[in-house]
């Protein structure tokens, strides 16, 4: 009789402190952006999308109990502003039609402390960052400040990190006799949401 008690009391514990833990939807075209910068001898490119979907699950209480996530970017939703040349990125470069998605993803990060409303907080994040067909492990500094508002739960996060062309196996864009940088910096700016 004890031990039936005691699987339930446990069951009851593990569904508490589940219930903590919030799936913040990042949806495509909602205030969520991500941008590139690359440098040529006679100008910058910089090229962007508002393609961005994915998830965080985190609870903002307990941030020692796992963060997992996923951010997909639509390669070929990338713009420079030029149609030629967005259309040289895709075919030549990024080969967009045989990888459709750039992604980011986080399995299980375990950091400590907590996510209060209104306070911004800047962390090291280890994840699996996916382009061209190619994933590597990185870890990137991001600024997260969470919210509670009228209309949800929101998480917004920025970053900045670098991107190396010859790590993802990307021929090195060149135009005419320009070559661009092997170093892409990466921008991102992304909200999450919980209604």
């Amino acid at each position: 009789m004890n031990t039936k008690l005691s699987i339930i009391a446990l069951l009851c514990a593990t569904t508490i402190a589940q219930a903590d833990v919030l799936n913040f939807s990042i949806m495509s075209g909602q205030d969520s952006r991500i941008e590139f910068e690359s440098h040529a001898p006679l100008e910058t490119i910089i090229g962007s999308t508002d393609q961005v979907s994915g998830y965080i699950k985190i609870d903002p209480n307990d941030l020692n109990s796992g963060i997992t996530a996923s951010v997909i970017v639509e390669a070929a939703s990338l713009n420079t502003g030029n149609k030629k040349r967005d259309t040289h990125m895709r075919n030549n470069h990024l080969h967009t039609d045989d990888h459709p998605q750039i992604t980011f993803t986080i399995d299980n990060l375990v950091l400590e402390g907590s996510l209060s409303p209104g306070s911004t907080y800047t962390f090291n994040i280890d994840g699996g960052f996916n382009l061209h067909g190619v994933t590597r492990t990185i870890t990137i500094p991001v600024e997260v400040t969470y919210e509670e508002a009228a209309d949800g739960k929101k998480l917004h996060i920025k970053a900045q990190f670098e991107v190396k062309l010859s790590d993802y196996e990307i021929p090195r864009p060149q135009f005419l006799i320009m070559k661009l940088d092997e170093i892409q910096k990466v921008t991102v700016d992304v909200r999450g949401i919980v209604k």
